[in-house]
This record gives C-alpha cells, structure tokens and sequence, in this order.
C-alpha cells in the first residue's frame, strides 16, 4: 500500500513559501489603502459623517445632536481559485525545490491577483466602472456632500448639502499639488466640520514617475531648502511628500493621469475587503500518486469616500 506521507511533507514547504511571498509582496499596497474583514455575504463601507459643531449651552436644555451622514458603500467579495497538482514522481526525484517554488508561484499568483485589482480601481476613477455609494465615480467634480440615510442599503442624497469635486485636470507640478491641496482644505464632511485631510502622498502613473522623481528626489529624498521648480533655490513648498508609482503592466494611473491623497485617511475609506485572504489548502485525492495545491482567496475592492484623495486627469496645463 501506498504511502501518503509525502503528500504532508510537500505541504509544509508550499504553504510555508506560499505565507512568505505573499506577506511580503503586500507592503507597498498597505501604504496606501487599508484592509478590512468581512467575514459575511458583504460589507458595508461607511463614508465620513458625523454631528456637526457642539452648541451653546443655556444652562438648562440640552441640544440634542442630529447626525450628518455619509454614504453607504457596499461591496461583496467574490472567490478566486486557480490549482496546481505534483505528482509523486515529480516530489521523488524535485532536486531543484520545485515544490517550494510552486507555493512561491501560487503566492506570486495570489498577490498580482490582488495588486492587479486595486490598480484597476484606481483606473475606474477615470472611467466610472466602479462607483461609490453617492452614485458616482471615485474621481468626480460632483460628489454629493452628505446623503438623508439609506433605504435598504442605499444611500439617498441630501441635495440640500451641495456637492464637492475631488478632480482637477493640472499636469503634475508644484502648482498642481499645492492647488489640490487648497482644495482639500476647504472640503467639509457630512456635518459641515473641517475634513482635515493632510494630503501627503502622490500617485503617479509609470509616465509620471520620472517628473516624480526630480519633484520629491529618487527614493523620496529631497532637501528642505531644493525647490524643484525654483531657479532661485527658494524654499521647498512641497517637502516632505512622498510618491508612489501605482501603475504595473499597463494597468492603473496611465499617461498624465495622478492623484495625490492622505495616505492614513484613505486606508480607513479606502482598500481591500476580504472573506478569506490568499491562502493555500491541500485537498485529499483518491490518486496517491497525486498531490493537490489550491490557491484561493475571496476578496473585492472598493472606496466608501472620495474626500481623501484629489485625482488629476493630466489633461490641462
């Protein structure tokens, strides 16, 4: 009788590359955006609000508060599997650790997966495949300000509370950003308060990363006293940002397009979603001359709230 031994023994070594790869691949998409459990059907993503400033006291009624809501964003996770089978033979005579590599590879698999779907969202900012709960695109220069509640999980628009833009059509440069920046300073939340959005971190595409580059210094390092643009050595007004390059294979912020956000604000408003994050499982096979690996994972991504972040099409001056 066969022994199935060996099965057990390939499955710590792919799990544990699987683990490795996937841990550390993820930490330039943890920068940016957050990651939240839904462990149900869905997951509803709420979007700032609040209640407003507190009134004065007469010294004998209280003022009852009123809330000023955002909207509802809901997203549902889907699965995503692919599978892999090594054969007895394949494990008796792996002199070149194929069988680790394949847990590498399923990680490899797994996070692309992931980092191709959060670029994409990034692209239907411009092109409205994704919408948030207020109806509209992530980038858009009429977002409702606040919304009367939902019904059934649908947010219905206060139109009374106007609207906001978060998109602007500058090419990347110190004026740009220092305008989008203004603009992020007179946003108001739901409740009419201050957003205090500290817009710190610019996304550019793989077209804009050179001008990144001489704007905030190859790796991020600039001078306090360097402006960029300043024939004059005059001070820096955009020290202390930093830039990410979202933008892979052609996918995600493309040609003039970036956007520049509150990277702390945007992972609580903005991210990943998970049921199950990528993970690898070993199934039992009535063949015990093959050993099966199925990657899987069960995720979505999506934004509750466009104030974070300002977005830029690239398409002006």
């Amino acid at each position: 009788m066969l022994s199935n031994a060996w099965k057990s023994d390939n499955f710590k070594l792919v799990q544990k590359s699987f683990n490795y790869e996937y841990s550390k691949n993820m930490s330039e998409l943890k920068l940016i955006l957050g990651e939240f459990e839904a462990n149900a059907i869905d997951y509803a993503m709420q979007g700032l609000g609040g209640y407003g400033e507190y009134k004065e006291y007469n010294g004998d009624t209280l003022n009852q508060a009123s809330e000023r809501r955002g909207f509802m964003t809901v997203l549902t996770p889907k699965e995503y599997n692919l599978t892999v089978d090594i054969t007895r033979k394949m494990a008796k005579i792996d002199k070149q650790g194929e069988i680790a590599r394949t847990g590498s590879k399923l990680a490899r698999g797994g996070f692309l997966s992931v980092y191709l779907k959060t670029l994409r969202l990034f692209t239907s900012a411009y092109t409205g495949d994704v919408l948030g709960g207020d109806g509209k695109a992530w980038a858009a220069t009429d977002h409702p300000v606040a919304s009367k509640g939902s019904v059934n999980r649908t947010s219905t628009i206060d139109t009374d509370a106007g609207t906001f833009s978060n998109l602007i059509t500058d090419k990347l440069a110190v004026a740009s950003i220092t305008k989008a920046q203004t603009m992020a300073r007179n946003m108001v939340t739901p409740d009419g308060l201050p957003t205090m959005v500290k817009l710190d971190t610019v996304l550019v595409s793989a077209e804009n990363e050179a001008i990144a580059k001489k704007l905030f210094g190859v790796e991020n390092k600039w001078t306090p006293t360097s402006d960029p643009e300043s024939a004059e050595n005059a001070a820096n007004p955009i020290y202390g940002l930093r830039y990410v390059v979202v933008s892979d294979g052609g996918v995600g912020l493309s040609g003039d397009q970036w956007a520049i956000c509150d990277r702390n604000l945007l992972k609580e408003t903005a991210g990943i979603v998970y049921n199950e994050r990528p993970t690898v499982l070993r199934t039992e096979l009535d063949n015990p001359l093959i050993d099966r690996f199925v990657g899987y994972m069960d995720y979505t991504v999506g934004f509750g709230d466009a104030r974070p972040i300002i977005f830029s099409n690239g398409s002006g001056t």
